[in-house]
């Protein structure tokens, strides 16, 4: 609650609106054009050659349900990857807060949806496919939404980011 005060001689202003902000709709496109030194995880038994067969799988933090994935560049030997891959992600956001806005239940049993905000944050993730065991980790870039990197002036598009391994 606040009270204001206003002079007698002036006409008091119109109240306030005090109603939550409400999210826009956005629609966020990323392509993947190539990757490149990326960690080769595999090795051919029979020639002991040193291989990767990457992907990259992608989301909006707080969409994990609208994980997105390219398709696979087997066998790569050095580490680069060919890919002409779009990733188009349709979220809420509130410009003024900086936050992708969900709507959801909360759990199992819960017969309403509540809101939950997240920070605006892409999240690629290099993979390595194994046709018979688990897919391998290789690397993550988290890139913020409302603050990306700067490009430098003879760039045209943003290169791949450093690889981190997971903790």
């Amino acid at each position: 609650m606040w009270i204001d005060i206003f002079p007698r001689d002036v006409p008091a202003p119109p109240p306030v609106d005090i109603k939550p902000r409400q999210p826009v709709s956005y629609e966020l496109r990323v392509t993947i054009w190539n990757t490149e030194d990326v960690v080769l995880d595999d090795v051919n038994p029979l020639t002991g050659e040193m291989s990767s067969d990457i992907y990259v799988k992608s989301w909006v933090k707080g969409l994990e349900h609208d994980k997105q994935e390219t398709d696979v560049h087997f066998n790569s030997l050095t580490g680069e990857g060919n890919f002409n891959w779009r990733f188009v992600f349709r979220f809420d956001y509130l410009p003024t807060e900086r936050e992708v806005s969900v709507r959801r239940r909360p759990g199992p049993f819960a017969l309403e949806e509540a809101e939950f905000r997240q920070p605006a944050v892409l999240v690629l993730q290099v993979w390595d496919y194994d046709r018979i065991s688990a897919n391998d980790f290789l690397g993550i870039a988290l890139l913020s939404l409302p603050h990306p990197q700067p490009l430098p002036p003879a760039l045209t598009s943003v290169p791949w980011f450093p690889t981190l391994t997971q903790p």
